[in-house]
Order: C-alpha cells, then structure tokens, then sequence
C-alpha cells in the first residue's frame, strides 16, 4: 500500500513538473497575443480587439509601470479612433497622471479636445507638448487647427502651420490646415497643392476634398472642382458650413 502510494506521489509530482511549464508557456503566448492586440502595429486586429488586448495587459500585474501607461495611451488612441471621446480622454489623462511628461498622451488630448470644440483646453495641451517636444511638428500642428477653426489669429496659425511642415514636409492636417488659410488669402494654387498633397499621402477626406474643390473652381478646373465636392459632401454634410465657418465660401 505504502509502495503504491510512493509511487503515486511521484507520478504526481512529474505531472506538475510537466504541467507547470507548459502553463507558463500557455500565459506567455495569451500575454503575446494581448500585447500583439494593443500595439496593432499592422492594422491587424479591429479597434475593438486592439481596445480588449489592451485593457488585458493593463490589467497584468507583470506589467511594468511604463509598460502599463503606454497600453492606457494605445487604447485611447482605439477609442479616439471610434470618436468614444470621452473614454479616450480618461486614458490620457491617466497617462499623464502616471507620467506627467509624455509628450504623445497631451499631443492626443488635444485632438480629442479640437475635436470636441474645447479649444481653450486643445490650446492648453499643444501648448505643453511644444514645450516639452518642440522638435516634433504635433503641438504646433494643433495649435494652427485651433486657430483656423476659430478662424482668429490666422497670421500666427500660418506661421505654426509652416513650422510643422517644415519639421514634417508630409503631415495631412498640417497641409489641410494651411490649405484653409491659403484659400481665405485666396492663394488658389497654393491652396490646391497643399490639399492635393494631403490627398497623395493619405488624408482624403472632406475637409481636404471639399478644400481642393473650391480651389479647383476658383482656378477653372471646374469638372474636377465638382468631382471632389460631391465626394466630399457624401463624407460629410455638413462641411459646407464648416468651411463657411472657416470664412470659405465656393464661388
């Protein structure tokens, strides 16, 4: 009996010997696939997937402070993606609880906040993030936007425009940005290649379709100028008004 029971003990133990790595093997690649979800360097989870990874790795307690912190900003930026902007706003901010100088979480807050029309807070977070990263072209990017949205100011948006583009010759919103300003100065031709170049390279969408409509018009290239209005009008409605808020009216 004595015997029997020896040797069941010591199948026992070899069998938690085997599993216990095989465990460990199992929670790393659930822990791989999760963080694969969060960062969706390729586009290849959906933003709900990348939303769940993130919120799993968040929530490990083998995850380091930084490691956390940079997963709460990754899900904002998925809930900012799906215009969820209140929850994206509480993920930034706890990124800069947790890491009071990061640069990317202020520089996102602040899109959310021109994105809701909270400019004196959009201003405020551009601001901290041209102070603390004055070499990447985001803050004074924002700060231009702001200014064209509120349609005042235009002289130092143009000027904030020209410095974003000038540490990044191919930022969209920056060339969308100052393609308003071009066509309230009525810079037709400039106004068009700067949303044309917004187009190429990958911001096609109505504020930048509309803006190279109206200049195409104003510059008689009338078949192509109706294209690109239409189009952008089926994006957005209402983005006749929003130009006209701009001080942009077609001819």
């Amino acid at each position: 009996m004595m015997k029997r029971l020896l040797i069941g003990s010591i199948v026992a133990l070899g069998f938690v010997a085997v599993a216990a790595p095989a465990m460990a093997d199992i929670q790393w690649r659930v822990f791989e696939l999760r963080r694969q979800q969060c960062f969706n360097s390729a586009n290849a989870f959906t933003p709900e997937q990348s939303i769940r990874g993130c919120s799993d790795v968040i929530s490990m307690r083998s995850v380091s402070g930084d490691g956390r912190a940079q997963a709460y900003k990754l899900r904002g930026d998925r809930y900012r993606e799906l215009r969820d902007y209140d929850l994206a706003l509480a993920d930034y901010s706890t990124v800069i609880r947790m890491r009071g100088d990061h640069p990317g979480a202020y520089y996102r807050r602040s899109e959310v906040y021109l994105a809701m029309g909270q400019y004196d807070l959009a201003m405020a977070d551009a601001e901290h993030v041209i102070a603390i990263a004055s070499d990447t072209p985001g803050g004074y990017r924002v700060r231009c936007e702001i200014r064209v949205a509120q349609n005042i100011e235009l002289d130092l948006a143009r000027q904030d425009c020209n410095h974003a583009l000038e540490i990044n010759s191919i930022d969209t919103a920056a060339l969308s940005a100052r393609g308003v300003l071009n066509l309230r100065a009525n810079q037709n031709q400039e106004a068009w290649s700067d949303f044309d170049a917004a187009i190429f390279n990958g911001r096609q969408n109505a504020q930048t379709l509309y803006g190279r409509g109206i200049a195409g018009q104003r510059l008689g290239r009338v078949r192509e100028a109706r294209a690109d209005m239409e189009a952008a009008e089926r994006l957005q409605a209402e983005i006749v008004a929003t130009f006209a808020r701009y001080g942009v009216t077609a001819p």
